[in-house]
């Protein structure tokens, strides 16, 4: 190097120690352990050359005799120069291969070794799905489906066993999933027939063979006929405006997408994770895009979903969901309070955090003094919000201290906790309470009002009280709540089941353990409820020109909810011009209600509970009806009306119909619920 730069470079290689050399071919290769997809070999290594062997390769001749004549390098196993056996991964499940393998050091490859005996890898279900699998409308009961058949190379068995199943299901979960076999490898459609009209249906094409069933195909979806809006509104937006409230903004769906007259729209709104099913907030008419959600709770992240929804049912919900939280608050008080160690003359308290934090624990904030009317002083601790405990001293013996807890937020200290306790050390278990009682008129159809007297607290003072139930005659007791407040002497028992009879009982718990349970109260029966489920409509089909007949299954005994009196049928005139269209005659305003665009309801009440058909007369022709049922357990209390179960009633259904209203201008039909 000159003070101009870098000259050329000269260089010249040395070596030592003996000179290595190209390294022999393996021997002995043999093949166990032939799964699927791979095969283990065992080798006896060739010579090394003079130095370590770096790397195994294995070669493979894929097909049968004739079919292939190249050896393609399938695998390499680096860093193992004492291997005598290896894995050969990778492989394609029933088909044939040999092998042979090499040996590589510093200077190069070895010859290949010997090749191995052919042999076939074992059958595997197929591991792909049938491609561009695509789903029409075929008829007003029928769709049509189609895909791609899979590659011989995917088959991954013998040929003669492969074929397709298509499995098919209501999109709305009503009905069972339903499944046809094709034993035909090269079959590439179907038409799934006896659909119900107006329905929405996913459907999945998947491979077989006879190991078994390789991967369902992604859902496609299709309608026989257009009922509910295909895909959510779009440009949906929330913003919390206070701790427990939050507006949501969104716009109109496309109008391709509506598949109806958009009646209105439901907000689907649930805390983030939360496996309870979602609120729904309704908001009717086509005309509002906002609203705003109150009664939330507060600091809390909700997913928000909005759909529209039309005289059929929902529509799609809007995705992705819309996350938003609202405002911070003070929090409530923290809660499980207990003392676990409690001397003459200092006590140790510890508690959980607020159930409802209602934002970030900032702080702990501990004060007690005697629990007497003149105490005039009090002892305040801050504590760091991470502190679960607390140890009082310097207290004086046998008496009463009043300890309040209260958290803070961003927002300020929140609501305090209290907790009595008594500085002794002969405490013990309390007393079980007395026997729960009930009024008649504290008893309703799915709660009742339980009172009861608290016993000793054996000189701790009660935390928490703990209710069971015992339905009867035969039912085991079960915990309702185990977090009734200390000081409560009633509490509602909720969740019942109506027309029920239970029992009850309570215990208490302090610092110390739980009392004995209380003696059982007398038993008693819940009142009747609304039916909680709609007869099941089996048929409807025509019985003159002016009337059909409903065939129908009333309710399972456990959703009567009490005793069946009879039934009860609405419907009504629609005034759609044409089920495809949607359109309406003489309404003015797009936006109208769906209450604006009908008639009343006609009733016709049945008291006999035995029925299980009816004939609904006096219709008009040429006209179309919906038609609900619903039972009834008293004259007020009447269950849910029946959805509809496929459409109108169309020639599937009612071919006699359809025949016999030929001569008119306009096909007569009928919707059932």
């Amino acid at each position: 190097m000159t003070s101009k730069g870098q000259g050329a470079v000269a260089s010249s290689t040395i070596s030592s120690g003996v000179p290595p050399e190209l390294p022999g071919a393996p021997t002995n290769v043999a093949i166990s352990n032939i799964g699927p997809r791979s095969v283990t070999l065992q080798f006896r290594p060739g010579y090394d050359g003079k130095t370590s062997i770096s790397r195994w390769q294995v070669e493979a001749q894929v097909g049968t005799q004739g079919e292939s004549e190249d050896w393609v390098l399938i695998h390499q196993l680096p860093n193992e120069p004492n291997a005598r056996a290896m894995v050969v991964p990778t492989l394609n499940p029933y088909t044939f291969y040999s092998f042979r393998m090499r040996q590589v050091n510093i200077v190069g490859t070895s010859p290949p070794s010997l090749p191995s005996r052919k042999i076939q890898t074992l059958q595997a279900p197929p591991d792909m799905f049938p491609a561009n699998v695509t789903l029409r409308t075929a008829s007003q009961t029928s769709l049509w489906v189609r895909w791609v058949p899979l590659l011989e190379m995917a088959y991954n068995g013998n040929p003669e066993s492969v074929g397709y199943k298509i499995r098919y299901v209501r999109s709305d979960g009503k009905g069972e999933s339903l499944t046809h076999v094709i034993h035909d490898r090269v079959e590439r459609e179907y038409t799934i027939e006896n659909l119900e009209e107006w329905t929405e249906y996913s459907v999945q094409v998947v491979a077989f063979n006879s190991i078994g069933t390789g991967p369902w195909s992604p859902a496609v979806v299709a309608r026989t006929r257009e009922s509910v809006s295909s895909s959510g509104p779009s440009n949906v937006s929330a913003l919390a405006t206070t701790s427990s409230s939050i507006l949501v903004r969104w716009s109109e769906i496309a109008e391709s997408e509506r598949n109806g007259l958009i009646l209105g729209y439901k907000i689907l709104y649930k805390e983030k994770d939360s496996d309870n099913p979602p609120y729904f907030w309704l908001v009717e008419g086509n005309a509002s895009r906002s609203v705003q959600l109150t009664n939330l709770g507060k600091y809390v992240l909700y997913e928000i979903q909005v759909l529209a929804f039309t005289r059929i049912g929902d529509g799609v919900a809007s995705t992705p969901a819309i996350l938003e939280r609202t405002l911070d608050d003070v929090p409530g008080p923290p809660v499980g309070i207990l003392f676990p160690e409690v001397r003459t003359t200092s006590v140790r308290l510890i508690w959980q955090p607020p159930a409802a934090p209602n934002g970030i624990i900032l702080a702990y904030q501990i004060t007690h003094r005697l629990n007497t009317t003149n105490a005039n002083t009090a002892t305040v601790d801050v504590l760091n919000p991470s502190v679960r405990q607390y140890t009082a001293t310097g207290l004086r013996p046998e008496s009463v201290y009043l300890f309040r807890i209260t958290a803070q937020t961003r927002k300020g200290w929140g609501e305090a906790a209290e907790a009595l306790v008594v500085t002794t050390e002969k405490r013990d278990r309390p007393q079980p309470p007395s026997k729960p009682g009930v009024l008649q008129e504290d008893v309703k159809s799915r709660n009742v009002l339980l009172t009861w007297e608290p016993g000793s607290d054996g000189l701790s003072p009660v935390r928490y009280y703990t209710i069971q139930t015992r339905e009867l005659p035969k039912g085991r007791w079960v915990v309702h709540s185990a977090s009734i407040s200390h000081n409560a002497t009633s509490a509602v028992v909720d969740r019942l089941k109506p027309f029920t009879s239970y029992k009850f009982r309570v215990k208490a718990t302090n610092d110390i353990g739980d009392s004995e349970y209380s003696e059982e109260s007398e038993s008693l029966t819940t009142l009747q409820a609304a039916p909680d489920d709609s007869p099941l409509v089996l048929s409807v089909t025509p019985h003159t020109t002016t009337s059909v007949l409903i065939r129908w299954q009333a309710p399972t005994e456990d959703k009567i909810n009490g005793i069946l009196l009879g039934f009860r049928i609405r419907y009504r005139e629609l005034v759609y011009d044409g089920m495809r269209s949607f359109t309406v005659h003489n309404i003015k305003n797009p936006d109208a209600k769906w209450a604006e665009l009908t008639s009343t309801y006609m009733i016709r009440n049945l008291s006999e509970p035995t029925l299980s058909q009816y004939e609904l007369d006096n219709l008009n022709k040429h006209k179309r009806y919906e038609i609900k049922k619903s039972a009834c357990t008293t004259p007020l209390r009447e269950g849910p009306a029946s959805v509809p179960p496929g459409g109108v009633c169309g020639k599937k259904q009612c071919p006699q119909l359809h025949r016999r209203m030929s001569r008119y201008r306009l096909p007569r039909r009928y919707s059932w619920m």
